[in-house]
């Protein structure tokens, strides 16, 4: 449950304790909103079921979708360690439930507090790559590359695979929507549909049952360097 942090197992008893003891449970049904951009960042997030939105506000107003955390992971780390304010706004896609820390455990003068921010630090560092991909699949000129760097961010990020004709191969499930990739992408979900259907015509995806089935991500790599920045 709390395998959340990179290097947890190599934190001390007491240190998880600690954690354990300043955590709860809490479902949110579908569609929720979490916490808003600004928000104080008073807590600390751990999804344990269902899937949850991150979206990021721009300064025009344009909300940018640029994650969709799974089980397993958190989220909301990066106000909670600087004490400070939500930089995205978090909502549930279907019953969302999640492990909660209060963020006060992370500032804590001893030396757990001073452990716990230190595997928080490795936990935002981890996570900065994603940030530099989405900031770079922005400035991509062509709405085909954008939404294929965003297909391939996705389908490395939830890992889901699935046997297709004989072959394993990567997929997106029915929690992400043409709508998600289309706020993912700076496209409207029109347009997401249009490159979707050219994509299957020339052998790149499938998409079956709601699912979106990447056949082919080298062309889909290539489609990405095709974009122009």
């Amino acid at each position: 449950m709390l395998h959340w942090l990179p290097d947890y197992d190599e934190l001390n008893a007491d240190v998880k304790s600690a954690i354990a003891r300043s955590s709860y449970k809490t479902v949110y049904n579908k569609n929720s909103v979490i916490y808003l951009q600004e928000d104080s960042a008073d807590k600390f997030y751990i999804v344990l079921s269902g899937y949850v939105r991150l979206s990021y506000i721009m300064e025009d107003g344009t909300a940018i979708l640029y994650a969709i955390v799974p089980p397993g992971e958190s989220f909301g780390e990066l106000g909670v360690f600087d004490r400070s304010f939500y930089t995205d706004t978090a909502s549930t896609i279907g019953t969302v439930s999640v492990l909660v820390v209060n963020a006060d455990i992370f500032h804590t003068a001893d030396s757990c507090g001073r452990e716990i921010r230190a595997a928080l630090s490795d936990l935002i560092a981890s996570r900065y790559k994603t940030y530099i991909d989405v900031t770079k699949s922005l400035y991509l000129t062509s709405l085909s590359a954008r939404l294929a760097l965003s297909l391939l961010r996705l389908t490395m990020s939830l890992g889901h695979t699935m046997e297709y004709k004989g072959r394993v191969v990567p997929f997106l499930g029915t929690m992400v929507t043409q709508s998600d990739l289309g706020a993912m992408a700076r496209g409207t979900r029109g347009n997401v549909n249009r490159v979707l259907k050219t994509w299957e015509r020339e052998g790149l995806i499938v998409a079956q049952d709601r699912k979106i089935i990447i056949l082919d991500p080298e062309g889909l790599e290539t489609q990405t360097m095709n974009g122009g920045w």
